[in-house]
């Protein structure tokens, strides 16, 4: 399981400890590696959600992993343990996902919204003088 921290989101990948922040210098360094966008991990051609494959997740983590000297074997490696400790491919996508909405990617959870209220919920463009309580 992760644990989110000021400096970054601690993951372990089967013996490998990774420290992932998606910062801007790594989501260029990520995308420039994949040859597209990282928003294009999760969208298929028509607009539809997908399910990367897994070295591409790879390829994310290690790109917003914090922790240097880390190599493409050493990944490869620690993703074999991840699997043969009991964890799928899925548990994997779900931390990629966790670390996406957390750097928000997925939109801010802080946005201000607007209040309604009741008079400004209305059908009609004026409000209706009229007493028949059956028409719209």
């Amino acid at each position: 399981m992760a644990k989110v921290t000021s400096m970054g989101k601690k993951f372990q990948l089967g013996n490998l400890a990774l420290n992932l922040k998606l910062n801007g210098r790594a989501v260029l360094n990520i995308e420039k590696r994949l040859g597209k966008s990282v928003m294009s991990l999760f969208m298929n051609a028509d607009g539809g959600m997908k399910l990367p494959p897994s070295n591409e997740i790879l390829i994310v983590l290690q790109g917003a992993n914090q922790n240097h000297g880390i190599t493409d074997k050493d990944m490869v490696e620690a993703f074999q343990d991840y699997l043969n400790q009991g964890n799928s491919p899925m548990d994997l996508f779900i931390e990629l996902s966790s670390l996406f909405d957390e750097s928000g990617f997925f939109g801010s959870k802080n946005k201000p919204t607007k209040k309604v209220t009741a008079k400004e919920v209305t059908l009609d463009t004026k409000p209706a003088e009229t007493d028949d309580e059956t028409s719209l």
